[in-house]
């Protein structure tokens, strides 16, 4: 009876066995744990898509070590997130969905967690670390392009406070230096982060969208006066540091803004050649537009900001295309025509007849379409 027992035992144990094997390991990999049945999420995020999304005009380019998850406004939810950008990566998003006024055209507040800082906090989001924040515009048809730096995140930071009624756009060392991250209109207390501890000279660069002409504005320091250095020190460290724009708490908005000169000329380039994306470019130089791409397709209308001078200053600029091959000065009736700080220029891109591979067949002509007028741009959001 023992050994009968023992047999019946036995016998169980391997129809048990040959039934968990035909089980896969875990929910819908078949017996792989390691393959993502669906390629376009992380099975640890559900409903968080990594995938390029089709027809993307958002370009983000993650260049940390770190999977980062976006979201839109202040505070991550899940209604809020766009998707996430897998480490050494760059994903297009569409936000079409994600904005009410796509077609006419606006500015979100783009920010960023790491991927472990969401598993670790899902259950209430509220308490992530946010590494990364920038402005992004958008439109129907229109690109922009961003990137998440690995020297802005990092297990150092300090605090900023944008005293301001316009968003302030960070940057290191100069006002055309490295992006280090964004701050709303009076953002208090926002907690930006640094790889090292090393000493961080931030320049204010004020930005902001105007909803008349429907494009971005940026109102770059001309002192150093106007910067302030910081030394990130360690997360937790009760030293930690504040730093506040504008410098002198004293100066009312009124006085800021009635102080303010654009330092650059704002040049609008439209392309109207066929099947040809064109570079904007001075000499050597190759500019890159508001919104991030240093090209501009066909049919596609791009801004770009020039640092002219406020006289005027004659700069010798021009549109290439065929990849750089051919070569078109802009010119104003045949002359070149002297850019002034604050002015909006208007480039239109043209074939007009001849073979497309010689230059003279093209014109690139400028106009100068009017001075720039502060307070109104402001005054206006």
């Amino acid at each position: 009876m023992e050994k009968a027992i023992k047999v019946l035992i036995f016998l169980l144990s391997v129809i048990i066995g040959l039934g968990l094997s035909g089980c896969p390991t875990s929910p819908g990999t078949e017996g792989n744990p390691t393959e993502n049945p669906n390629p376009g999420t992380n099975p640890g995020n559900t409903g968080i898509s990594w995938s390029n999304e089709a027809n993307g005009t958002l370009r983000v380019a993650n260049n940390t070590s770190k999977d980062m998850i976006l979201f839109i406004g202040q505070t991550p939810s899940p209604n809020s997130i766009i998707g996430g950008v897998k480490a050494g990566t760059t994903k297009t998003f569409d936000i079409s969905d994600d904005v009410d006024d796509f077609n006419v055209g606006g500015y979100l507040i783009l920010r960023g967690i790491s991927n472990e800082e969401y598993e670790k906090n899902k259950a209430n989001l509220s308490l992530v670390k946010i590494e990364y924040s920038a402005m992004a515009t958008y439109r129907s048809g229109q690109r922009f392009s961003t990137e998440i730096n690995p020297a802005y995140t990092g297990d150092y930071y300090y605090r900023v406070t944008n005293g301001g009624r316009i968003g302030i756009e960070l940057r290191k060392n100069s006002p055309d230096g490295e992006k280090i991250g964004y701050l709303p209109a009076l953002a208090t207390n926002y907690y930006l982060y640094s790889s090292t501890p090393d000493d961080i000279t931030i320049f204010p660069v004020y930005v902001f969208y105007s909803n008349i002409t429907k494009e971005v504005t940026t109102i770059r320091p001309t002192s150093i006066a106007e910067s302030a250095s910081v030394g990130p020190r360690p997360i937790g460290d009760s030293s930690l540091a504040t730093v506040r724009f504008p410098n002198d708490a004293a100066l009312s908005w009124a006085q800021i803004v009635g102080s303010i000169k654009y330092p650059v000329a704002f040049i609008k380039v439209i392309n109207n050649v066929m099947n040809q994306s064109a570079a904007f470019q001075s000499a050597s130089r190759v500019y890159f537009a508001q919104n991030g791409y240093n090209s501009i397709n066909s049919g596609e209308t791009l801004t770009f900001e020039i640092l002219a001078s406020d006289t005027g200053q004659q700069l010798l600029m021009n549109l290439t295309i065929y990849g750089g091959n051919i070569s078109i000065p802009i010119r104003n009736g045949g002359t070149v025509l002297a850019i002034k700080n604050g002015y909006d220029y208007t480039v239109t891109l043209n074939y007009v007849s001849g073979p497309v591979d010689n230059a003279s067949s093209y014109t690139a002509e400028i106009i100068e379409v009017g001075i720039r007028d502060v307070s109104g741009e402001i005054s206006s959001l």
